[in-house]
């Protein structure tokens, strides 16, 4: 299982009660074609390629947040027919807006 794990400055991600979604296998198993087909490189495609270990943990700050979450949202519609893909990325969109908002990173951390 991957965790996505919003994260305030000055604070560790291990910290209990932190905002966090979790990617199940199946989710990254079905999407993996439809992602990776539909971009060309980015964050996006970075966070999609690997689901184990330690290539698979990554931290996304900054500016990058914004631009995650713009890839996320330009991939999507290609995901409709994958239910829970869809889902997962909508959620996952929705915490990088919070997170840009908030000026916190995103930590994704692999299980």
């Amino acid at each position: 299982m991957r965790r996505i794990i919003q994260v305030p400055e000055g604070v560790g991600p291990e910290m209990p009660g932190l905002l966090s979604l979790a990617m199940d296998e199946t989710v990254w198993e079905d999407g993996y074609s439809l992602v990776i087909d539909e971009l060309d490189n980015g964050t996006l495609q970075t966070f999609w390629k690997h689901y184990y270990g330690v290539s698979a943990e990554m931290v996304i700050a900054g500016r990058e947040v914004a631009m995650f979450r713009k890839e996320i949202l330009a991939v999507a519609p290609a995901c409709s027919r994958k239910p829970a893909v869809f889902e997962f990325l909508l959620a996952l969109s929705r915490m990088c807006a919070r997170a840009h908002r908030e000026n916190h990173s995103l930590h994704v951390i692999a299980d």
